[in-house]
């Protein structure tokens, strides 16, 4: 692991819930992300996506959105203030130590992501490239999950 794994990154955070064929992005095969406009597009779910940009670009991803989603049964809500985001360099032998998930780099690949419990904590968890792990946590847990990491 580096000397400074942990790093905070500022992020906007968009969710959206729609059916995936009204989406002005192709949708990300389960657990996978995928890019659309310069944003990472995380799967959540079946019909449940995070939207994540770059600090103060919420506003205009939540715009876009909603142009492109007008009319049909859809939600797009800004929901940045809901987890607290760091990336982890070289560090998914150490989030395998309280993770349910098989994060062996040859099964956990970089586009990969998942909602998951750390410990007690539920984040998830979105692997950037062969050494960045994205990690999302509420920010009541972020503390807990920096302190299980060894990091604090």
């Amino acid at each position: 692991m580096t000397a400074e794994p942990l790093r905070p990154v500022d992020a906007a955070q968009i969710d959206v819930r729609a059916e995936p064929g009204i989406l002005p992005f192709d949708p990300a095969q389960p657990n996978t992300a995928t890019a659309w406009d310069g944003h990472d597009v995380l799967w959540l779910g079946p019909d449940e996506w995070l939207v994540v940009g770059e600090p103060g670009a919420e506003g205009d991803i939540v715009h876009a959105l909603g142009a492109a989603l007008n009319g049909h049964h859809a939600s797009v809500i800004e929901v940045s203030a809901n987890r607290i985001v760091f990336n982890l360099d070289d560090a998914l032998e150490l989030l395998s130590t309280a993770c349910g998930l098989d994060l062996d780099p040859s099964r956990w690949r970089p586009g990969m992501c998942a909602q998951t419990l750390f410990g007690q904590a539920q984040v998830i968890l979105h692997q950037r490239d062969e050494r960045t792990t994205r990690v999302f946590v509420r920010p009541s847990f972020a503390d807990y999950v920096i302190e299980r990491l060894g990091l604090s």
